[in-house]
């Protein structure tokens, strides 16, 4: 029996945790990013934002898109490294994992994406 070379490889999905892997909940995701968007910062909400917006785009690539989901999802979940309500450290880790998504991302967000977040993080913050 013959198998293929890629068979044994692993999917980019089974290195997010079970509790993790669910689909991005876009209205609860909104909410908590407009919760507790004055505590995260304008450029955390700017990134955010592209995030989103680039795992919503059809050009974005399938692995990146689920490298930005789960980011979106550690985010959104109640269960974290450091728990949000612990102030000021709360979102420290949540933080930590959107700054390096987007790094790992910036090759993807177009001109227009990126200007999209600038207008809904600006629109938010009532700028």
């Amino acid at each position: 029996m013959t198998h293929s070379p890629h068979q044994n490889t692993p999917d980019p999905e089974d290195y997010i945790p079970s509790f993790r892997r669910q689909n991005l909940d876009t209205s609860g995701f909104m909410k908590k990013l407009g919760r507790f968007a004055g505590r995260l910062g304008k450029p955390v909400v700017r990134q955010l934002y592209a995030l989103y917006y680039l795992w919503e785009s059809e050009h974005t690539p399938k692995r990146a898109k689920m490298i930005i989901v789960g980011a979106l999802v550690y985010f959104l979940s109640p269960i974290d490294s450091i728990p949000d309500l612990l102030i000021p450290f709360g979102f420290s880790d949540d933080i930590a994992v959107i700054a390096l998504v987007y790094s790992q991302m910036k090759n993807y967000l177009t001109e227009d994406i990126q200007e999209k977040a600038r207008q809904a993080a600006d629109k938010l913050f009532g700028s």
